[in-house]
This record gives structure tokens, C-alpha cells and sequence, in this order.
């Protein structure tokens, strides 16, 4: 699964990236600034032209997760896990009571305002595991029924003190640790070509490829070139 990575709200970039090969696009609410309206719409947009919508959470924000989930998104990607405990809290919430978790039933986009058949959708969850004290945790977190699991390596090199020390030991002592999920089950996100270029991504379940802000960053530096 080939998917692009959204922080500016806009629907106009989600149809853009729906309009591509790939199979759909991850709404970042993390870093991305989306008021409730803007998220439905982009959800509207990207599922209606038959792409999978993916929305990344910070935390277990029940009413945001809900109205997502609701609006007919295809997953959600949670940050920063680091227990056992707090994983297990977000599958119980995003699961219907027939995949084992207890979220409530509306009429809502999600089944069609009720033509569709009740508590058949399953959401794809992803765990982000982004630093020291999630990994130490992972194989508790690995017993539970996540579909993916990501690395944030931004973040889990900042919580070793090395922030962007790509070579640094013990930040390559705990991205070795991640090893130990089968690779159908592993995301990424890359976000550079050259990152792209550099990393085998042969078997990955789940990966994000490029930002919306960092290709119109690029874009400006090119056309920079023809300002004298």
C-alpha cells in the first residue's frame, strides 16, 4: 500500500493526490492545522474517488476519532505509543463489539445514513512506535491485533538525545529492535527522495512516500533559480 502524506487543509490536495497512481492519502492531523469541516470534506473527497483515507492521530482524542471514523476514513494512525495499556484503549474504541472493541453505532457517512449494513466496517489501525519507552515496550504492544507498525524516527532519536543522528549507536540499536515485525506488517513514512532511494522497501505493508509542504518547498526553490 503506496500512500501520500497531507498537513495542509486543503480538499483541492486531496483530489490532486487521489487523482494519482497511488492508493490514497494520510490526513496529518498531527502537524497539519484541519478544522472538523476541512477533515470531513478531505475524507469526502479522497474515499469518493475510491482512494483509502488514513488519519493520523496525536492521542486517542475520542471525539475527533469518532467524527473520522464516522465520516468513512479507511484507518487511523495513532502517535507515540508506548504501552500496552494505551494501545489496547484505542482498539477498543475504534472497534465495532464484532471485531472484539466497544464503539458505539450511528447513521452516519461511514454506512451510507444506514444503507449500508451496521458494524461491518473494520478500521485499519496503525501503531506509530516513535520513542525509547514504546520500544522497550514493543513486544507487549506486538501482542495486540494492530494491522501495522510504524517508526517515527525523527521522534525516537530525539528521546535518545540524538536528534537526526542518523549514525548515532544506540539510535541504530533501537531501530534494530523493529526487526522483530514481520515486514508485511511494518510502516514508514519517507519523506526525501533520497530517503526513498536508500531504503529497501521491498515487503512493507505500509509506506507514505513524500509532504505536501516539502514539494511545494521544493517546487519554490526551483522556480528560485530563474530569479536574478
Amino acid at each position: 500500500m503506496r500512500l501520500y502524506w497531507q498537513q495542509i487543509p486543503s480538499t483541492i490536495i486531496s483530489e490532486m493526490y487521489s487523482r494519482s497512481t497511488f492508493d490514497g492519502v494520510v490526513l496529518d492531523t498531527e502537524h497539519g492545522s484541519f478544522n472538523n469541516e476541512t477533515l470531513y470534506s478531505c475524507i469526502q473527497i479522497i474515499t469518493s474517488l475510491n482512494k483509502k483515507c488514513f488519519i493520523r492521530f496525536t492521542h486517542l482524542d475520542k471525539t475527533l476519532v469518532r467524527m473520522c471514523l464516522d465520516a468513512g476514513c479507511t484507518g487511523a494512525i495513532f502517535s507515540t505509543i508506548e504501552s500496552k495499556n494505551q494501545a489496547k484503549k484505542i482498539i477498543k474504541y475504534c472497534k465495532y463489539p464484532l471485531q472484539g472493541g466497544s464503539r458505539g453505532q450511528g447513521l452516519v457517512r461511514e454506512n451510507i445514513w444506514g444503507n449500508k449494513d451496521l458494524q461491518k466496517s473494520n478500521i485499519i489501525l496503525i501503531a506509530q512506535i516513535e520513542t525509547k519507552k514504546g520500544i522497550d515496550n514493543l513486544e507487549s504492544i506486538l501482542d495486540l491485533d494492530f494491522d501495522y507498525y510504524m517508526t517515527g524516527p525523527y521522534d525516537l532519536s530525539a528521546s535518545l538525545g540524538c536528534v537526526g543522528d542518523w549514525t548515532n549507536k544506540q539510535y541504530l540499536n533501537y531501530l534494530n529492535k523493529f526487526e522483530k515485525i514481520p515486514k508485511a506488517k511494518r510502516g514508514t513514512h519517507l519523506v526525501k527522495d533520497n530517503d526513498i532511494v536508500e531504503h529497501n522497501l521491498d515487503g512493507y505493508g505500509f509506506i507514505a512516500l513524500g509532504m505536501d509542504t516539502t514539494i511545494i518547498m521544493d517546487g519554490i526553490k526551483q522556480l528560485d533559480k530563474y530569479n536574478n
